[in-house]
């Protein structure tokens, strides 16, 4: 009965993925020989699913098929392996797989304390989306990234799915602000328009993951990476090692930036000192951007764009950029504040499903934003040179 459930779950999210038609009857009969073996590992079916997704797609919450982290929860047998301990690092492979850090259960507040977004400047069209506050129990056993993934982990994954490039990608230019369409097309694939802006200070480029427009090493977080993509990898991720790799909910992601601080950062809140703790719109930045009026000019951190990860301090969890650098894709559906939020630390599965929650900051972020509670909502098929992610991975 179980491998009968497992063999259904995995084929009813194989059927909300494959998009367009024609790819997928084309792919139909492999998939079927995949899924219908009665003697398949659930590798062999994480296999199948990672090869589906390997291509474009649309996700059909419609369909009760919302992510990979839904279809894993039901379909995994339960943990055989006691769960190592809090602060443990390791990795479930030699090659590609990111370096884990496991997490320990606890309790936090969630959200932005009254007068934080007031005290750090925030744009008025971006208040009220981090409150109210609330209690997040994080009962559950997981682990989270030690750092983004890489451009050398995402080109593993890229290499063994045969995943094509995409089209374009969306960077800054001087100005600073606003974006500008691309392709003329506004469908939600990868090859979708970008919200036209008067200002266009962001601009569409023919740049991708491994060329974003600025040079980058292996150990640079991979950018120019949609919500979609990321969900491809967990897939792959998945089918690779055999366990449960998915993005992390809002709560975990919070949880584990904040590390049992309380303050609006994890290191300084001390704009001359920000420099020494997370990659942001600095001086360095400010020089190749001097347009973009937002930028810290109170010190330098080293880079005007990405920087290496881990070229800066962990916070206390021992992980490393969860402020500055990248912004991180999570689970969740985009709500616009946390009134009938989830408390127990599982991802919102309900809202604007169309757009997921966005946490960090980034390499060319306003410092107002780079705070742990910051939280924006973004569609799901963006690729922009400020976004990548981090996995978690459940026990």
């Amino acid at each position: 009965m179980k491998k009968i459930l497992i063999q259904y779950a995995v084929c009813v999210l194989a059927v909300a993925l494959m998009v367009p038609l024609a790819r997928a009857q084309s792919q139909t009969a492999g998939l079927q020989a995949t899924f219908a073996k009665d003697a398949g590992t659930l590798s062999e079916k994480f296999t199948g699913l990672a090869r589906v997704m390997s291509g474009k797609y649309d996700w059909k919450p419609g369909q009760g098929v919302r992510s990979v982290a839904d279809v894993f929860k039901t379909t995994l047998p339960p943990a055989r392996v006691q769960t190592p301990a809090p602060g443990t690092s390791f990795r479930d492979c030699s090659n590609g797989c990111p370096e884990m850090v496991v997490v320990k259960q606890g309790r936090f507040t969630m959200g932005a304390p009254a007068g934080e977004e007031a005290r750090e400047n925030l744009p008025d069209q971006f208040r009220g989306r981090s409150v109210p506050q609330h209690l997040i129990t994080i009962r559950h056993e997981f682990a989270i990234g030690k750092f983004d993934v890489t451009r050398d982990e995402y080109a593993q994954f890229v290499a063994e799915t045969n995943r094509p490039d995409p089209d374009n990608c969306i960077t800054a230019n001087a100005s600073g602000t606003g974006f500008i369409a691309t392709n003329g097309k506004c469908r939600p694939d990868p090859d979708s328009c970008i919200t036209v802006n008067a200002s266009a200070g962001f601009i569409a480029t023919n740049g991708n993951w491994h060329s974003p427009g600025f040079p980058q090493t292996g150990r640079d977080p991979v950018v120019c990476v949609s919500w979609d993509d990321a969900q491809a990898y967990v897939a792959w991720l998945s089918a690779k090692t055999g366990h449960v790799y998915r993005l992390p909910t809002e709560a975990e992601w919070e949880y584990a930036a904040r590390a049992g601080t309380t303050t609006a950062r994890y290191g300084s809140d001390n704009p001359a000192e920000f420099c020494r703790y997370s990659n942001v719109a600095d001086l360095d930045y400010s020089e190749q951007h001097p347009g973009d009026s937002g930028s810290n000019r109170a010190c330098r951190d080293g880079y005007a764009f990405t920087s290496p990860v881990g070229s800066f301090p962990p916070n206390q969890f021992g992980l490393y950029d969860m402020l500055g650098n990248v912004m991180d894709w999570n689970e969740d559906c985009w709500n616009t504040n946390y009134s009938g939020a989830p408390t127990d630390g599982t991802a919102w599965q309900s809202g604007d499903c169309g757009r997921r929650v966005m946490r960090g900051g980034s390499w060319d972020a306003d410092l107002s934003v780079v705070r742990s509670a910051s939280r924006r909502g973004i569609p799901t098929f963006y690729r922009v040179t400020t976004f990548g992610f981090r996995v978690a991975r459940t026990f």
